[in-house]
Formats: C-alpha cells, structure tokens, sequence
C-alpha cells in the first residue's frame, strides 16, 4: 500500500516535488504464485458458480454463488428454484458478509480463552457425561440432514431434548390450518393468479413468509402488458401502513388485533352474497359478527367493508393472507383461522391458498415450549445448554427470564461463528462454519429440497455443527452412523451420484402435494376470541419485524445497517412510529426522543411523525439494540457494549396465543416526552414531488384511450427523445435502462445488490447523519402530488398518508447515464465522459474531486469518497469478498453507477469471438438480476428487438426531470392508479 497518498501526491507535484513524490509512492514487492496444479472448473478472471441454499430466513431460497479463485464474491438466486426463481432480497444479497464477517471467531473459546478443537470437545463431553438428561439442545432447524444428526444424538444418548426455537415460529398459522382443515402446516399463498388480494397486516412483500416469491407472484398478477384492466387490486387492513400497505390501492386502517373479526365478518358477508357455502362453512360462521359489529370493533367506516366484501364476491380469485409476526395476539390461531375461512368462502382453497397434506418437517415449537425450557433452567433442571444458530438472550422477551435463567446453567455452550449476546454468556464457544463453508440442505415446503454446498474453504479455525454432535454422540455411545456431515448428506440424497446430479441443479424441486382441503366440521371451535393486551397505556405497541433486519440477525451485516427502511428511509437506529396527531399532542417533532412504557420496563428512541399510522398505535421495528457487535452494537464507533437503538423485545410480555405460540401483540405502552433530541439518518427529507413529477402515476381509462387526463398533468406521457440515434451512430450499441415503478415495491433488493458487486463501502451512522452514504443507487419514496400541500418547509414532513387513503409511490434513482449530461461539462480533467456506447463514464485516477460534477448533476447520483473508504473500510476478512472486476476506490474521488460495465465487458469478448454482436439479454446489471418483480429492464437500444426498447415504447413511459434536456439514458414506466371503479368495469 502507498505511503503517500494521491491528495499529497497531487499537493507535492504542485509544488514542484514530483521527485520526492515518487519516491514515496513506490508499492512494497508483491510475489505472485501460480497454480501448480490449476483446478479444471477454474479459469482466473471468470467466475465459477455454484448452486446452494440461502439460510438468511426459514424461506430458503435459491443460491448461485459466484467465486473467483476460490473465494465467493457475490450471491444471485437461483433460476430453477422454485421459490425464488433467480431473484434475490436484500438480506439474501448481504448474506455473503457473514462468512467474512471481521467479527467472527477464530477458533473455540473455553471462559472467554482460546482453546484447540481437542480440548473444547473433550469439556463439552465432560459437562454432557455429568448429567446426560439435563443437557438440552436449543437452536432453529437446519435441514433434514443436520436436524437428523442432532435428534439421533439427543435421543441416542439419553440427552434431556431439543427445542427447536424461531423467533418467527408462524405456529399461530399452522394451529389454524390444523383447527380448519386438519392438517398442522403452513399454507402455501399463491397470487400470480390472483384478481383481489386482501392483506390483512401480513406485509407479505416485506416481512412475510417467503416475500421473493410473493412480489413476484404480485408483480406478475398485475403486470399491465398481460392485465389491461389493472390486474390485482390490493386492499390493506391493518393499523400501520407497511411496505406491502404503501404498495395498495387501498387502506383499511383498523384497530390492532381486530384484523381476525373483521376477516370473520367479511367471510359471513361474502358468504351472504354468494349466496351458497358448504355445511362446515355455514356452522363455522354461525357465530361470525355482522359487518356493522366488525367495523365498531375495529373502528373503521361500515362504508368500506361493503365495498369489500363486493369486492371479494365478486372477484374470479380472491386471496387474503393472516397477520404476520406484528399482529401476532392473543388470538392469533383465531385471526389465522379466520382468514382461511374467508378464502375457503372466496373459493381460493386450492388455487390461491394451497393446503399440504401432511405436516410440516422440522417446524419450529411454539414458544410456550421455549418458555418450559426457561423455567427448568430457573428450576436449576438444565445443567448444560447448547445454543446454535438462535440469539435468545437477545430475542426472547424481558419477562421470560431467560438471563437470569442462563446463570444457573452450568455449562452454557454456544455455536456461533459471530458472537452475539447468547455466545458471550457461554463458557465453551465452538464456532460453527457459515452457511457457504458448510454442508447442508433444506426442505422449506413439500416437493422442495434444497442443497447447500461449501463454495470456500473454512476462513477460521470453525467447525460444522453435524461434525460437532456426530463426535459427542460416538463419545457417549449413541447409535449415529459413522461419517462427517458431508457423508450423511450424501446418504440423504441417494448416494454420489445422485447428489452431483443434484448439486448442479441446487436440488431436486417438484409440485409437492399441497392443493384443496375441506373445512372440518369443528372448524368453528377455531374462531371468536378477542384479542387481549397487558398493561393499561394510551396506545398499542406494534413491535413489527424489519426488513432487514428479522429477528436482530440481520443487524450484524453492515449493508442491512446502511440501507434505509423501505417505510421511514432511516437507517442505523430505531426509531418510534407515532402519528402525526399524537405527535401534535405531545408537543414532539421529528427527532425528539420519547420514553415508552408498557409496565415490563421502558425505552427511550426518537420519533417519526407520520400519516401511515393510527393515533392509537406507536409502532417500533424489531431488531435494534444489540449490545454486542462491530455493527450491531456501537463497539465499530468505540462504544464497546453499548447499544444501537432499542431492543423492543426487553418491554415485551412473555404471552402466548390459544396454542401457546409468541404473541408479539400483546401490550399497551404509554407514550411520553422527555425533552431530548437525538440525530438520526435519514436518506429522504421529503416525500413531496413539488410538481417536478418524478414519480408519475397515469389511469387506467387513460392507458386504454378513454382520454388524455394523466394524475399528473394533461399528458400521459412526454415522448422520449430517441436513444438509439444519440452520440456515435457507428458504434453496435447504446446502452438504456427502463425502470417500471408499477411493479417497484421499495423493497431495495437492487441497492444491496449493487453493494455487493461494485465494492462500494460502509460509511457509518455518522457519516450516514451528514448524508455522505455512497450508495450508487436509492429508492425514492413519494406521496401522490394530490396527498401533499405542496409546502416549501425544510425540515422532514415524512408520509403526508391519509388515513385510508393511500398514493404512495417508489421510484429507484440513480445515475441517468445522460445523452447530453451536464456533470461531463463542468469536469476541468475530463475524469467523467461520454463513452461511445452511450454511458456516462469515470476515469477514477483521473479524478482530482473539485466535485463539480456533482454539484451540476439535476438528480443528485453522484457520491464522493470523503474519506479512505477503500482501503479503511474492509476490516479483517471482508477484504476478500470485494469483486476483483471492479476498481476499489480511494479517498477523493466521485463515483456513481456505472450500468455495471465490467458484466458489459464481460460479455463482449464472447461475443466478439463468435464475430456478432452481445444479444439481448446477455448483459443483466446487478439490481435487475435482484429485482424479485422484474421492474428493470436493461438492453442495446440499438437492438430493434431488445425488451428494453418495448418498455421505451409504452405509453406509460418518460424521462425523470425531462424539461431540463438531459436526454437521460432510463426511461421510467408511470405507476398505474387502479381506481376501484375501474377495476371492476
């Protein structure tokens, strides 16, 4: 690495030293070592890809990792996976962080000392001889593989038990299903075929059970190339607007804990209109409240219950999905049961809403169980815990006692490859390999079974869980079959050959047996319970799972830090979603800092005023307030043991529903002021267009030419101006992007993924407070030019949503690659040009940072490196994660999107060999191969038939910001309003 750097370098050839200069400069010798004998799959400089698992959430999606030289760089979904069909989230894209983690530990650790392999067994094997039947196993499920090693050694060796734990467990859904249908499983929600989807508080696009596969399902039923008339309409119920809320065209804004009434209701009056049920349905709904007493209850207008309950009778297929984890109650089995009935009265069982015929594998327990667990190691029952792959010090509820607890346990032994809160109260810590190390597999559904395979050598001296048990379990005389966890999981999938066969494809993937169930004929036993709340506050705490972050695990990576929440576009803290009206009432603004108390203890977090969200309800996300962590924890900014944010699980109530599942709804919080202001980082000060009209939105009457009136002026369109003709007509291409905004749910999948495969660097909260992220590309987040009052202010009026109504609309920004771009005029040494493909490009060692390109650059895409981002922010392993095909940048120099040109150059020498031209579809940049709704399309404009020129050519179409003359190189489809009287025309 220099001495000196290029600022100095630059300073000192000004000053006529360039003889000094160059002296400092000279690079330490470096010795390069071949291969001496080279692998057959690896050819250096292109990048061998291999086929696994995704484990970052229980949907297991599908993995093709990318390696160079033996070190994976990069992770995109897997094609022929059936669950996410190539598409990838946010967190599935961050995962990859997790194997270079600089966290993680280097080898085991016995008191807090590093100890070999040989000895931390041999202890662990002690504490389990000593007391056999008081050693319990604690941790989510891993697959059939490894879940069968650990049961075989647990029940061989004569060991207490295993409790599988999820923070998320979704027993509340399959105790419905079983109460309904009979079978203990989870559905399976198909809304591709959809024509109405009800959501009652479940954010399927964002916290849901499989959300990849979900927006694509809902992007591809209201596509409006194959749905003219709109497509899916979707109807939101629920106290908060989440992501999936800002994604509907309607909003019900119903008290918390109502939603499983007011499904009941609608599913007696659904039943009315249709006018014919079977006999189960009809003693099942018996009871059901009339619609009047639903809305009373739920204190919503009367009015648009009818208008949805037409709405579902008459809809061809109508599919409602139940509460997730915020809106998880103590009736939450009630609330599920409740929906599945008002799909089996829509006619969805089946189609919309599979049921499977047998129960779930390997489904978590519910949390009462987890709790009985609690209360033997109180009981000083438990001798010695093993904990794998689960934070329960973090996660489980302050009131369960769970630290407490965990003193008097003996012997305390943790798995993790990264420490957390659980692994340092341990006394042994036997570091786990991480999911791309390790040996695997997964059966998240029936028909599905999934591989994961090693695609790196183990980094740190860790080793796999399964070699872990299998070694306990020979020591203590259990009957386990002999091998390493590879062996087992070769024996699973029917030998050698069967598994490579398997490994190409990334598992064997089939229908499954889920379709049609009837309703059984006590099915109304399920339904009718109230939900109830502890504590007697002002307001109801709606503990709500991030995006990003899920249970907290997700607050290790970095990237789930830096990126903005889809809602609130803030990042790296927590914060307190209240109203704007109670806001009022307490006397608060944005940033001030409020005390929530809900009787189990309190917290204290800034606020974020907004219209999303009812006065009775204060919503904070789960996930924050790790106290251990370089990321998770403040310990990266030198506040070792000191919390980012809150963890909202310490004022959370040990409650369960009616089947002993975590109610997560579960109490009132009082909401008060405490006079201090807390600076927090916001990406978006504003959701206000201001007439600029950015994020356009067009009707459906005007898309089928009943006229000419656009939502947002009096066109539905400003042609563009014709690409394919701009700058250098000699050259093959010119190439575009277009962005759909009908189809963009603000779910950021694409801005993770541009993270991960142009290196661009972690600034941190401070840095993210003075607005200086380096994100490439972001999503903006708008309200409807009708829902603003069109205000000048200059601080955050953050969602100006009207209770009930709802006209939000997302719009991923990012460099526009500008046929005539004014940053490319104002450089003094060219380092930004005009490359003869069309592109906008950066000559980074060219680049002196007069940062004038940024000040003239109309959308604002451009980031300079402030400081030795490149060099200073890639501590320990995380180095090695950085794409060798893009140029690492140092300290002083702008940067923006660069329509990942090294894929672009990738693809030309192919091409180039076999004498034509790169086709269609050969190039896929990073946030369109993410994208889980297919929203970005990128192309040749010079190719006639290239998909991105289709897009172009919608009547929906335009250019962001196009009176300025820019002549950018994105085109943007307007996101369509799909009125409720136009749907139904």
């Amino acid at each position: 690495m220099p001495d000196l750097d290029r600022r100095d370098f630059l300073k000192l050839v000004g000053l006529g030293a360039g003889t000094a200069a160059a002296a400092g400069c000279s690079d330490p010798i470096e010795n390069l070592v071949p291969y001496v004998v080279q692998p057959e799959e690896v050819t250096p400089g292109i990048a061998t890809v291999y086929a696994s698992t995704c484990r970052e959430c229980e949907a297991s999606c599908g993995l093709h990792v990318s390696t160079r030289e033996g070190r994976p760089i990069k992770l995109e979904g897997n094609p022929a996976h059936p669950i996410n069909g190539g598409k990838l989230c946010a967190r599935g894209q961050a995962g990859i962080g997790r194997t270079y983690h600089p966290d993680r530990y280097e080898g085991p650790l016995a008191a807090g000392q590093s100890t070999t392999w040989e000895d931390a067994e041999a202890r662990l094997l002690a504490a389990v001889k000593a007391d056999p039947s008081g050693t319990w196993v604690l941790g989510a499920s891993r697959g059939p593989t490894i879940d069968g090693i650990v049961d075989a050694v647990v029940a061989g060796a004569g060991l207490g038990g295993r409790v599988i734990y999820s923070s998320f467990d979704g027993s509340a859904l399959r105790s419905a299903t079983d109460a309904v249908f009979g079978v203990t499983a989870t559905p399976l929600f198909d809304l591709s075929g959809a024509d109405l989807v009800v959501d009652f508080a479940s954010d399927f696009l964002d916290a849901g059970s499989s959300p990849v596969e979900h927006a694509a399902q809902f992007a591809k039923a209201r596509d409006i190339a194959a749905h003219p008339d709109g497509g899916a309409r979707l109807v939101t119920v629920g106290p908060r607007l989440t992501m999936t809320g800002s994604n509907a065209d309607s909003w019900i804004p119903a008290t918390a804990g109502s939603e499983g009434t007011l499904a009941l209701a609608l599913a007696r009056a659904v039943a009315a209109r249709k006018g014919a049920v079977d006999a189960s349905l009809d003693r099942a709904l018996a009871n059901a409240p009339a619609l009047s007493a639903a809305a009373t209850a739920a204190d919503v207008d009367l009015a648009s219950l009818e208008a949805l309950a037409d709405s579902i009778a008459h809809a061809h297929s109508a599919v409602a999905l139940p509460p997730n984890q915020a809106g998880t109650g103590s009736n939450a089995v009630s609330a599920n049961a409740a929906v599945l009935l008002l799909n089996a009265v829509a006619g969805s069982i089946g189609s919309g809403v599979k049921i499977p015929s047998g129960p779930d594998r390997s489904a978590a327990a519910p949390y009462s169980q987890v709790q009985r667990l609690v209360d033997a190691m109180s009981a000083g029952r438990v001798s010695t815990l093993i904990v794998h792959d689960a934070n329960p010090a973090y996660s489980l509820p302050g009131s369960s006692d769970f630290a407490a607890a965990l003193k008097k346990v003996k012997t305390v032994v943790s798995l993790a490859p990264i420490p957390d809160e659980t692994s340092e109260a341990a006394a042994l810590v036997l570091p786990d390999h991480t999911p791309l190390e390790s040996w695997g597999d997964a059966e998240p559904r029936a028909g599905v079974r999934s591989l994961v395979q090693p695609t790196v050598r183990p980094l740190v001296d860790s080793r796999a869980i399964g070699d872990v048990f299998l070694a306990l379990g020979r020591s203590l005389g259990a009957s386990v079959p002999a091998g390493t966890t590879r062996d087992h999981v070769e024996t699973n999938w029917g030998g050698a050959t069967a598994l490579r066969a398997a490994l190409a494809n990334g598992g064997t993937f089939s229908d499954g047996s889920a379709g049609s169930a009837s309703v059984k004929p006590g099915a109304a036993s399920a339904v009718g319970a109230a939900s109830q709340l502890a504590g007697s506050g002002t307001h109801t705490l709606l503990a709500y799972p991030a995006s990003y972050w899920g249970d907290g695990s997700g607050a290790a990576l970095p990237w789930m830090q830096e990126l903005p929440h889809p809602v609130t576009k803030l990042s790296w803290r927590s914060w307190a979603e209240i109203s704007k009206g109670t806001a009022e009432s307490l006397g608060v603004k944005f940033g001030d800092v409020v005390k929530v108390d809900t009787g189990n203890g309190s917290i204290e977090l800034p606020i974020y005023p907004r219209g999303g969200i009812r006065d009775d309800a204060v919503g904070i996300a789960i996930g924050q307030g790790h106290t251990v962590g370089r990321y998770a924890s403040q310990a990266g900014d030198g506040g070792v043991g000191v919390a980012r944010g809150v963890n909202v699980n310490s004022v959370l109530p040990a409650s369960t529903d009616e089947r002993g599942g975590r109610a997560w709804l579960a109490t009132k919080a009082s909401v008060t002021k405490t006079g201090a202001f807390q600076r927090v980082a916001l990406s978006q000060w504003t959701d206000n267009q201001r007439g600029r009209g950015i994020a356009k939105e067009v009707s459906l009457l005007a898309l089928s030419g009943g006229h000419e009136e656009h939502h947002d002026g009096p066109h539905v369109i400003e042609r563009p101006y014709d690409r394919k003709n701009d700058a250098h007509p000699e050259e093959p291409y010119r190439w575009g992007m277009t962005i759909d905004n009908d189809k963009c749910t603000g779910c950021s999948a694409c801005i993770a993924a541009c993270y991960v495969e142009n290196n661009i660097p972690i600034v941190g909260e401070s840095n993210a407070i003075k607005h200086r992220e380096m994100g490439w590309i972001r999503i903006e987040r708008y309200i409807g030019e009708g829902d603003t009052d069109g205000g000048e202010e200059r601080r955050p009026h953050p969602d100006r949503e009207v209770l009930g109504e709802v006209n939000v609309r997302h719009s991923a920004m990012l460099c526009q690659h500008c046929g005539a771009a004014p940053c490319e005029s104002v450089c003094p040494v060219i380092a930004t040009y005009h490359t003869p493909d069309g592109m906008n490009g950066m000559v980074y060692n060219r680049c002196v940072g007069t940062r004038y390109c940024a000040n003239n650059c109309v959308y604002k895409v451009r980031r300079f490196n402030y400081f030795d981002y490149g060099y200073d922010n890639w501590p320990g392993l995380l180095s090695l994660m950085l794409n060798p095909d893009v140029t690492v940048r140092g300290q002083g120099v702008m940067e923006k999107c660069s329509f990942c040109v090294q894929r672009i150059q990738l693809a030309k020498q192919p091409a180039k060999d076999a004498g034509r031209d790169i086709a269609d579809g050969e190039v896929v940049t990073a946030c369109q191969q993410s994208c889980p709704t297919n929203a970005i399309t990128f192309g040749n404009t010079r190719d006639a038939k290239a998909a991105v020129n289709t897009k172009v050519d919608e009547r929906r179409s335009y250019h962001s910001l196009h009176m300025l003359n820019a002549r950018p190189g994105i085109t943007y489809l307007a996101q369509v309003k799909r009125d409720s009287e136009e749907s139904h025309s």
